[in-house]
């Protein structure tokens, strides 16, 4: 086998063959996946990458929210931001997963921070719907316990700790030790809370799904 098709049959090859009939008509959308298909059986991450972005919007094959999660994730594992940004939008929308708006903003933040144009707007589109629907949760919650899920608060033990929690001075931040309710101090840094630093009750960490 000579260089150059060795060279024709490398991932890199594939990948950019693939790419090429892209920019064709529909029916070459077609050929690309059979060349991204090839070139993502080796771990070739841009092709895993934009195999599950055509399986995603369904362009060259039928829509497949499964094989795009599948594809996009691992992809995404060796922090592929592209891949990121697409799996942010499927946990926003709930595509072929439950939804999860706390996995979308992680997904986009981690895209914006690596320059992809527009990934920081939605993470602050996003992170407005989590505060928004906190707001209204807690709202709508006995106010009786102090209790925090893997993500977030989700009630509140007393009048001035519901008005922190509603003001985001106090919140949930994930730590090596797990979840931990967090405010700053007076230069900024933030403080792990056991308990309510206004009552006294102490925090207990409850399931996300959890009925009140």
């Amino acid at each position: 086998m000579t260089n150059d098709e060795r060279s024709d049959t490398s991932p890199e090859s594939l990948y950019e063959k693939g790419m090429e009939c892209m920019k064709g008509s529909v029916s070459d959308h077609a050929r690309a996946v059979d060349y991204l298909n090839a070139a993502s059986k080796t771990g070739y991450i841009p092709a895993m990458r934009e195999l599950g972005l055509m399986y995603l919007n369904g362009m060259g094959v039928d829509r497949d929210y499964n094989r795009a999660f599948d594809l996009l994730s691992e992809a995404a594992g060796s922090m592929d931001p592209h891949s990121m940004y697409g799996l942010a939008s499927m946990h926003e929308k709930g595509l072929g997963i439950d939804k999860d708006l706390y996995k979308a903003l992680r997904f986009f933040a981690f895209a914006a921070n690596m320059g992809i144009f527009g990934a920081e707007m939605d993470a602050d589109r996003v992170e407005e719907l989590i505060r928004t629907d906190r707001r209204n949760k807690l709202k709508a919650r006995p106010v009786l316990n102090l209790e925090i899920s893997d993500v977030d608060i989700e009630a509140a033990c007393c009048k001035l700790m519901l008005d922190n929690a509603l003001n985001d001075t106090i919140y949930v931040i994930e730590t090596y030790q797990g979840p931990e309710l967090v405010s700053e101090d007076e230069d900024g840094f933030e403080v792990v809370l056991e308990k309510c630093p206004f009552c006294g009750k102490k925090v207990k960490r409850v399931l996300r799904n959890k009925k009140y």
